[in-house]
């Protein structure tokens, strides 16, 4: 007896209207000839008739179970103490120095331990996006002869707020992203 006559399961013959469905989907069967053969796959018995279902479309059985392929599961990463402590130290130097205190953490200990880097990469970012706003918030303000000026200080609070709350996520968690943030440097 040879592997065609066997019979297909109910999951064998769903397999088969997937990949009918598909080639449909892509153009390689019209309505009419979908119809008919998506009737010939249902109504298969053996693996002769299913496969009979795939004539002039492919050049050898379509099959019917595919298994998957073992992949090792990553390696857990193990995340460094000092890497929070050090970055909770570039979100917060920007506040005496805004975007300088972070430029020297991603120079200098970022070059060593890549959690110290992407920490102190986002303050610097943030940094970066707070001084472009004020810089940019200063421009409008002129040119509306001090129209705008309200926005200082809600835009500082909101400086303040987010880098400390940056220092903070990022010694307990070791995770933080700040909002509406350019991601200038990467």
């Amino acid at each position: 007896m040879s592997t065609s006559d066997l019979l297909v399961t109910p999951a064998q013959r769903d397999r088969a209207v997937e990949i009918l469905k598909e080639m449909y989907a892509d153009g390689r069967l019209d309505h009419m000839e979908f119809d008919l053969r998506l009737e010939k796959a249902l109504k298969a018995r053996t693996r002769a008739e299913l496969n009979s279902t795939f004539d002039g479309l492919v050049a050898r059985p379509v099959p019917t179970f595919a298994p998957a392929a073992f992949t090792r599961p990553a390696p857990i990463q193990q995340y460094q103490g000092d890497g929070r402590g050090m970055g909770t130290v570039a979100h917060w130097l920007g506040y005496p120095t805004f975007f300088v205190g972070p430029a020297i953490v991603v120079a200098t200990t970022g070059q060593k331990n890549p959690a110290v880097r992407r920490h102190a990469v986002e303050a610097l970012n943030f940094q970066l996006t707070a001084v472009g706003a004020f810089a940019a918030l200063g421009i409008i303000t002129g040119f509306t002869h001090g129209f705008f000026g309200f926005l200082f200080p809600i835009l500082g609070i909101l400086w303040f707020l987010l880098t400390g709350i940056g220092g903070l996520a990022t010694a307990a968690t070791g995770k933080f992203r700040y909002p509406f943030t350019l991601r200038l440097i990467k």
